[in-house]
This record gives C-alpha cells, sequence and structure tokens, in this order.
C-alpha cells in the first residue's frame, strides 16, 4: 500500500468519526478561524441569532475568512448527496454583490462553491448542500473553507455555523439569497419551498389602465365581504394577553441597524428552551395587538403591532427569504393575515408599509396566481387550506386598486384551475369525489379545505371573480362525497388517515354547504341556487343563520341522511347507508395505502384497512360504541389480523409508515346506486414485525340493511400469535348495557365464552348496538372485558369496558374461512317477516370466487379473484380474474354493474400524476343479448350462442347498463 493511499484512508476514516460542529460564537472565535488581506472578526452583541452574541467580519476588497478543519472531511457519493453547511448571515445595509464561500483540498484546489447575495439588509439563512453547491466536484477531500469578501468595503455578521451537517434537511429552500439551491425545490411535492421560484413569473394579466364603475363596484363588494367575514366583533382578551406575554419574553430591542430579541427560527431548527421563538408566535403576537388596536383603538398595541413587523422582517420572516427551510408554515401564519385586513388602513400609512406588503404577499404565495394553475402539482389541500385566504387578503391590500382588480382576478383563475380533477396520487380532487393529501384518501385534510374553498367562493358570488362553473361543479363532488362517508359529521376509522378516532366536519365546512348553493344551481335543474346542497345544509346545519332562514323562507325542507352506497375506490372503499346508519368498507392495494402512522402519530393503525367493515349507528363514534380508551388495535370490525401485542403492532419504522399491498383487487362496486359489495385480496408487506405470507380472501355483499361477509384462504406461518376476523368490538357500560348470545341476555363483565358454528349450528349475537350477528362457519369468542390498551400518540395507559367477538382461525391458519351475516338494527316488522339466514344463498365460496345470490333484492354479486367459468351459471359462462359483478332480473331485461377496483396506476410511488388507465374487461354471457341504451364503455359481440360483453372500466368506477334479449332471439 502507497503512502498515499494509506494517508487517504486516514483521512477518510477521520472523516467518518467527525461529527457536525455547532458554532455560536458564545465562548469566543475559534482559533481555526483567520482572516487573510486587509480584514478582522471580533465578536458583536450588536445582533445575535443564537445565544447574545455573533460573530463579525469587517473586510475589505481581497479579504478573506479561512476557516481550517480539524479533521479533513472526504466525500463519498453518499455524504456528497446529503451535506453541507447552515448558518445566518446579518447584512447591515443592502449591497448589489455577495459572498463567494470555496471549499478547498489540502493542496488548495476549490471544487466546490457557492455565492451568497447581499440584496437585503438582516439576518437570512445560508443553508447549502454539496450536491447543489458549484465548481467541478473533482476533489473530494476537503482540508478547509473560506468566505471572500465583496470588491468593497464592509461586514457581514454570522451566527448559528454548522459544518459539516450531516443530513441536509430534504426542504432546504431556495430564495433571493441563493436562487439555484435545491432541486427539490422543483419537484411538485415541495409547494411550500417554491416561493421563490414563483416570484419570477411575471403576470400574463395586462394592468387595467382604469376600472369601469361595474369592475370598482364589484371589488368593492368583495372587499366589504371579507371584512364582514373576519370581523370578529370583539377583541379576544386571552388573545392579547397571550400577545403581550410572547412579546415580554421577545424582548425586542433596537440595536445598530436592526434589532435584537429572542432570534425567529423555523421548527426545524428552534430550540424553545433557549428562549428562540417561531412562526407562530409571529402570528400570536400580531394578531393579538391587531385584535387590541382594531377593536379596543390602544396605542400600545397598534406601537407593538409595527415593532414585531420590523422585527419579524429584519429577523428574516421577509420578502425573498427562505429561513433554511420554510415548509408547512401556512398552518402557523394564518391569523397573520386575517388581522393584516383589519390592520390594512394602519399599514397602509406605515413608515415600513412596503416591507411589510411584499412580505405578507410573498409569504402568501400569491405569486403563483400570475399564471395558471400549474397542473400537475402536488399539495393541493394544503395551499388551499393554509394560504388560499392568505392570497386573498395579499391580493386586496395592493395600495392600487388596479393591482387588487388583477391580482383577485389572477387569484380567480388560479381558484378555478386548480378546482379540476387532479390525475393519480396527488393532491386535489379526484373524479369519485374523494380528497387526496399525502398520496392517498384523507378526509382529515378535507374537512377545512372545503371551507376555506367555499369562504372564497361566498366572497366572489356574483362577481367577475366568482370560481367557473365547472370548478364549482367539482368542488360539489367533493362535498357531497364528504356528505356520504360522514354520519352525521364522523367518518370511519378506515379512512381516518393517522387520525384514528379523531376528524369530522366542523361548523365552518357545514356553512360552505350553504355558500356553494348560493352560488348557483349545480344540479341542472334551472333554480337560482342549488336545492340540494341547500337540503343537505339544512341537515346538517343546527344554527338559525341567515342563510338557513333564506332555504327554508324558499321552501326547502332539510334533506334526510344519504341513501344508499356509494364507491370511492380511489380510497379502496365503500360507504353503505340505510336510514340514519353507515359503514365504512376499506381495503387497500399497490395505489392505495392501507394506514398513515407516523412515528407519534396512529403507531397502532396497522389493520385499518384490513376488510374494516365499521358500522356507525348514532350520529358519532362514540355513540357508535368507538372509544380509544382501551380500544384493542388489532380488532377493528370486518378485518382479518394476527393478533399481536401492542409492542409488535407499534409503527414498525423511524418515520412514516404507509403501507401499499402487492395486490390490485381491493374496493367496492355498487347497483343503481342502492346496493353494492366491497372484496378484496388481502396481503401483509414484508417490513419488521409484519408476516409477509398473510394472506386471504376477503368479500362483504351489502343489501337493505344486511351484509354478507365472506372470507377464505386465510393463510399465514406466525406460529405465535392467532389470526381472527372481528365481528364487533364495542363500548360497555356496567348496568346499561348488555349483549344477547344465542338467545341468552349477557351483562355482566367478565363474562367469556367460546362457541363453534359445527356444533351449535349457527351463533347468533346482538351487539348491544341493535346489530345481529348469524355465524355460520367458525369457531366464535365472545366476551365483556375490561381492556387495556396504549394510546396512539403517546403510548400512555388507557383502559375502557368493551364488548367483543371475533372469529378464530387459530395460529398459522392455512387455509381458513368463515361465514357470517349481518343485521344491521332491523326493524320488528323485520324481524317478524324474515328469518334473516333465509334471505340469501352462498353460490360459490373458495379462493376463485365468492358469489351470493339475495332472494329479497334478487341481485346476484360476483367478487371474482380468479378466472370463473361455469356451465351452471344461470347467466355466466365466463367473468375474468379480478372482477365485481352485479346483476338483476327486470322483466326479462337484466340491470347489470361491471368493476374492477384497480386505478391501474403505472408508477408505484410516494405520489404520481400518472393517471388511471383503461382496463378491458370481457364477459361472456349465455345467449344473444343487446344493450338497451348505447353506453360509452360497453361493447356487445355475438359470439356463437352467446355474447360477449366488453366493458372499459377506469378509476374503479363501477360500470352500469341494461341488457335485452336479441329482437330475433326474443321473438322466437
Amino acid at each position: 500500500m502507497t503512502r498515499k493511499h494509506l494517508l487517504f484512508i486516514l483521512a477518510l476514516l477521520c472523516s467518518q468519526v467527525s461529527l457536525a460542529q455547532f458554532i455560536g460564537f458564545e465562548t469566543g472565535i475559534p482559533e481555526q478561524f483567520r482572516t487573510i488581506g486587509k480584514g478582522k472578526v471580533s465578536l458583536s452583541t450588536r445582533y445575535y441569532k443564537e445565544g447574545k452574541q455573533s460573530l463579525e467580519w469587517d473586510f475589505r476588497s481581497g479579504s478573506m475568512l479561512n476557516i481550517t478543519l480539524e479533521h479533513p472531511l472526504v466525500l463519498n457519493e453518499q455524504m456528497e448527496n446529503t451535506y453541507g453547511i447552515t448558518l445566518w448571515i446579518y447584512n447591515e445595509a443592502p449591497q448589489q454583490d455577495s459572498i463567494r464561500f470555496e471549499f478547498l483540498s489540502p493542496q488548495g484546489h476549490v471544487s466546490y462553491w457557492f455565492s451568497f447575495r447581499l440584496a437585503v439588509a438582516g439576518w437570512r439563512a445560508c443553508w447549502i448542500g454539496f450536491q447543489h453547491m458549484k465548481g467541478d466536484k473533482q476533489e473530494k477531500e476537503i482540508a478547509s473553507y473560506r468566505l471572500i469578501a465583496p470588491e468593497r468595503k464592509g461586514s457581514i455578521f454570522l451566527d448559528r455555523l454548522t459544518f459539516p451537517v450531516e443530513k441536509m434537511n430534504d426542504r432546504t429552500t431556495p430564495d433571493l439569497q441563493m436562487p439555484y439551491n435545491n432541486s427539490l425545490s422543483y419537484r411538485d411535492l415541495w409547494h411550500w419551498c417554491r416561493v421563490w421560484q414563483w416570484e419570477q413569473y411575471e403576470y400574463d394579466l395586462p394592468l387595467p389602465t382604469i376600472l369601469s364603475q361595474t369592475e370598482k363596484d364589484e371589488l368593492h363588494s368583495v372587499e366589504q365581504r371579507l371584512t364582514a367575514a373576519l370581523d370578529i366583533q370583539k377583541a379576544p382578551k386571552e388573545a392579547i394577553h397571550k400577545a403581550y406575554s410572547v412579546f415580554q419574553k421577545t424582548n425586542i430591542q433596537p440595536s445598530g441597524a436592526g434589532f435584537t430579541g429572542a432570534p425567529v427560527l423555523t421548527p426545524d431548527e428552534l430550540d424553545r428552551s433557549k428562549g428562540e421563538i417561531s412562526w407562530n408566535d409571529l402570528e400570536t403576537m400580531l394578531s393579538g395587538f391587531a385584535y387590541d388596536a382594531y377593536y379596543n383603538h390602544s396605542e400600545a398595541s397598534l406601537q407593538n403591532y409595527f415593532t414585531v413587523w420590523d422585527f419579524a422582517i429584519n429577523q428574516g420572516f421577509a420578502y425573498g427569504s427562505g429561513m433554511g427551510t420554510n415548509h408547512h408554515y401556512g398552518y402557523q401564519v394564518r391569523k397573520i393575515y386575517t388581522t393584516a385586513w383589519l390592520m390594512r388602513d394602519a399599514i397602509w400609512k406605515a413608515p415600513n408599509r412596503d416591507n411589510i406588503l411584499s412580505t405578507l404577499i410573498f409569504w402568501s404565495a400569491l405569486q403563483e396566481t400570475r399564471k395558471p394553475y400549474q397542473h400537475g402539482r402536488d399539495e393541493l389541500l394544503d395551499s388551499w387550506h393554509t394560504l388560499l385566504m392568505a392570497k386573498t387578503v395579499s391580493a386586496l391590500l395592493f395600495t392600487d386598486e388596479r393591482e387588487r382588480a388583477r391580482a383577485l382576478k389572477g387569484l380567480s383563475r388560479w381558484v378555478s384551475s386548480s378546482l379540476q380533477y387532479t390525475p393519480g396520487t396527488i393532491g386535489g380532487i379526484k373524479v369519485d369525489g374523494t380528497t387526496f393529501h399525502h398520496g392517498g384518501f384523507y378526509p382529515a385534510y378535507t374537512t377545512g379545505v372545503l371551507a376555506m374553498v367555499g369562504q372564497f367562493i361566498s366572497l366572489t358570488n356574483q362577481t367577475a371573480y366568482e370560481p367557473t362553473e365547472e370548478a364549482r361543479q367539482v368542488l360539489k363532488s367533493a362535498f357531497i362525497a364528504m356528505r356520504n362517508y360522514s354520519n352525521k359529521y364522523e367518518w370511519g376509522i378506515g379512512i381516518s388517515g393517522r387520525h384514528p378516532f379523531g376528524g369530522s366536519m366542523k361548523a365552518d365546512d357545514v356553512a360552505a354547504f350553504a355558500y356553494l348553493a348560493l352560488s348557483g344551481d349545480l344540479s341542472g335543474e334551472s333554480n337560482v341556487f342549488d336545492h340540494h346542497l341547500a337540503a343537505d345544509y339544512l341537515r346538517l346545519c343546527d344554527k338559525d343563520t341567515p342563510e338557513a332562514r333564506f332555504f327554508k323562507k324558499q321552501g326547502i325542507t332539510p334533506a334526510p341522511a344519504p341513501q344508499g352506497f356509494f364507491v370511492y375506490n380511489y380510497g379502496s372503499a365503500g360507504i353503505f347507508r340505510r336510514n340514519d346508519w353507515m359503514v365504512t368498507l376499506k381495503g387497500y392495494t399497490t395505489d392505495v395505502w392501507g394506514s398513515e402512522i407516523y412515528r407519534k402519530d396512529n403507531r397502532y393503525g396497522r389493520y385499518q384497512s384490513y376488510g374494516s367493515v365499521q358500522i356507525m349507528g348514532y350520529p358519532s363514534r362514540l355513540a357508535s360504541g368507538y372509544d380509544e380508551n382501551g380500544w384493542d388495535w388489532n380488532r377493528l370490525p370486518g378485518t382479518t389480523t394476527i393478533h399481536l401485542p401492542f409492542e409488535l403492532l407499534d409503527s414498525p419504522l423511524s418515520g412514516t409508515t404507509m403501507a401499499h399491498s402487492k395486490e390490485n383487487f381491493s374496493g367496492s362496486s355498487s347497483l343503481e346506486g342502492k346496493n353494492g359489495m366491497f372484496a378484496m385480496k388481502l396481503m401483509e408487506r414484508e417490513l419488521k414485525n409484519f408476516t409477509p405470507d398473510f394472506i386471504a380472501r376477503k368479500s362483504v355483499f351489502c343489501f337493505d340493511n344486511r351484509m354478507i361477509c365472506l372470507g377464505t384462504g386465510i393463510h399465514n406461518s406466525n406460529s405465535n400469535y392467532p389470526t381472527e376476523t372481528t365481528l364487533f368490538q364495542s363500548t360497555f357500560q356496567q348496568g346499561e348495557s348488555s349483549i344477547c348470545v344465542n338467545g341468552k341476555e349477557e351483562k355482566e363483565v367478565g363474562y367469556q365464552k367460546k362457541l363453534s358454528a359445527e356444533t351449535q349450528k349457527l351463533v347468533s349475537i346482538i351487539d348491544g348496538y341493535n346489530n345481529y350477528y348469524f355465524v355460520k362457519e367458525g369457531d366464535v369468542q365472545v366476551q365483556i372485558a375490561q381492556q387495556s390498551s396504549l394510546h396512539e400518540k403517546t403510548r400512555a395507559d388507557t383502559q375502557g369496558t368493551f364488548a367483543s367477538a371475533w372469529i378464530e382461525h387459530g395460529r398459522a391458519p392455512q387455509n381458513g374461512t368463515y361465514e357470517y351475516l349481518v343485521w344491521i338494527q332491523p326493524t320488528n316488522q323485520e324481524l317478524k317477516e324474515h328469518d334473516a339466514l333465509q334471505t340469501y344463498e352462498v353460490v360459490q365460496r373458495n379462493d376463485s370466487a365468492h358469489i351470493v345470490h339475495d332472494l329479497l333484492t334478487g341481485i346476484t354479486a360476483y367478487a371474482v379473484f380468479e378466472t370463473y367459468q361455469s356451465q351452471q351459471d344461470n347467466v355466466f359462462s365466463l367473468i375474468p380474474a379480478e372482477t365485481m359483478v352485479m346483476y338483476r332480473s327486470d322483466k326479462g331485461n337484466i340491470i347489470m354493474s361491471v368493476c374492477d377496483p384497480n386505478l391501474n396506476i403505472e408508477e408505484k410511488a410516494y405520489t404520481t400524476k400518472q393517471p388511471s388507465r383503461i382496463l378491458e374487461k370481457r364477459l361472456e354471457v349465455k345467449g344473444k343479448w343487446e344493450l338497451r341504451t348505447s353506453h360509452p364503455q360497453v361493447k356487445l359481440i355475438q359470439n356463437g350462442t352467446n355474447t360477449d360483453i366488453i366493458v372499459l372500466c377506469q378509476h374503479g368506477q363501477p360500470v352500469e347498463f341494461s341488457l335485452t334479449k336479441e329482437t330475433t332471439e326474443s321473438g322466437k
């Protein structure tokens, strides 16, 4: 081995053990800092971003500040992609030049460099990774780095210096100082980090020379509505108290050309134990002082309001600043904007007006709306939810009303063009009305989002700024979907994302139903307003609002709860409803994740989509028997699971777990919108504490108020823990609740019994919520027990009392099966008229197909897992694999639906804009048939004495059509 190679290896080893060195300049100037040329470094208390002092570098033309590394850093490919440098730089006076950073090899070769512009005054973040630096990047060994002064005299201040940063933030944000930084910002996903990219947009809308009186009136109308919407009538004392409390702790003091005080930082580098603050603290101060100044006419708060603004801008919450990374800031600045609107007259008169307005406009991302919405960009729900109001306020804060008109016109166009169905799994609204966030169907983000877009429609109603009718139609589909999957306001655990026992429609979501209804008739009935949305609003609204009084005066009555079966296969879900109850059926596929598990959220939610069949029989989860306290996370109703101890069920990955299946046959279908079915090929992924050979084939057939639940092929090799299919798990109140097991009422906590459907011929259970379970096959365990569990966020112990029942499949089952019927809240009349088990027959139940014929509705439904061929079938001779079919005969005709729930998206990624592709299904029916009416997705071809039906399936939606006997054949 040569001496050169030995030295290289030693240097490499040293670099691997070197740790990121944080320098706050609190204890002195490190000895490795040396100035070259005319210049000097000293400690300064004039400005600081950490502790109480920073490093001041006074420079002249040709000056350099050199920092020698204690151990040389040798970059390999992985390090080059992740390592970098972070610091904050204070510049006292704007200059049209830059500081150049160079990284040197032991021989003095510069392989990496970047420039930091000094175009503004104040603190600005300097975060950049090696992969985004410039240079030839030939020499991978770094022995030192240096700052090269511009060609002039001056000074800057450095603080919070860390080098090397071993893992740069993935969302490092380009800005005015380093516009070329971070290619991730140009990915559609990182919308937060694109504000500087959008700042380069120029309006393609001309600035009006003059506004007509109509344009002025409409603009004024929007402004008046915004004031009315944001006017809270009275200043909240608690908000004012918090503002003064934070203000006191922040201790803002004039210093030099700027300020000292608690450093303002992004949450990713914030250390509150050191007194540092973030955007939410700015929001607390600015909103509290605004309320006090606006409503109480407090001069002190008025002065404090503008002091905080000056301080915030000086600290980096300013135009053109990325603050290192700015992701998710929208959630922490909303009241800054709503209260800025109340303070607009004072802002317009303020000496620092231009800086305040440019900051507000920049951080609202209004600049994105200078052009039409960029189709295919991700994370729309975040933008609508957190920044649409900010954009609206900012558009109306321009001092020139012509600019306000153009900005509002651009914003309206952006809203309209973003309210289109988005492809693939990127954020937005899908063709079935589901709303996507984080690559999945996510109602927890829908609430608030629809409210905000609805409010924008209310603000712009009957003006030129109102979103287009096409956009409002798309929005309506999302409102209707939310109405359908909420009972009354809450949704099922299976579709709750990382909030398993949380999430519901709020008052502002309900209000948005009225706003959308008042924007015009979107039902095609030529009414002045949408009567259907108005009726939904009256069902959901429990207040005497002006909108409610208007609708009632117009003869609108509250709509009944949704009735029928609703297919949402962008979420691999089905919603089954009658009367005032709702069932959520949920699976997952290669394109639809099963659950969203974070390190500190929904830790035990793995089984949310393992074929869950959750009945919400009353208006809330709690009233329907679902309470997190004491909940056994293994037993969500309908799921087939391996019953694990919670430490093995806990989140398997250190970050986010969003496990997808390797199967694509999972989802729902319907017939005539009234009845439906759900089917899935269940399989588990190969992750920590998972069982990768765990598979099952499951189906649920939903007719009237009955569900036939079938399972076959239940298999896994886990011999340590039992596999089971849960019938129900619901809260139980000692002395008030009871269940009924095989006709015997049970009401004591501690009850436990094992029953066999084979020996009993049938196991029947009433769950205490008026749902009847009839198990025809399987060993059933029933219990009423005090349960201990763990909180899904904190792992804290929880307790609760539950009645539960499940079918036992044993350890490591090889071909487990089950069959049971659920009769949901039958009436006394139904109980007298029908024997539940005589209402249907199972035609086939194996790994190839689950087929059920319902005697009461006359519907036959097929969950075809593998290609189905039959000589005995009355209608079909062939149905291809992974197809759901439902049909019923009607006066010699056949009404049929065909569905493949597979979204058939080519790219398998966290999110993709690649669209759902068409799948062709070819079925063969016996006899000669023709379509009663033509259908663009259905084609019939005669095949001898039979007929081939070619169905084009897309978006996981059922294709419904009617067949009639061919004329020549029917005439025989």
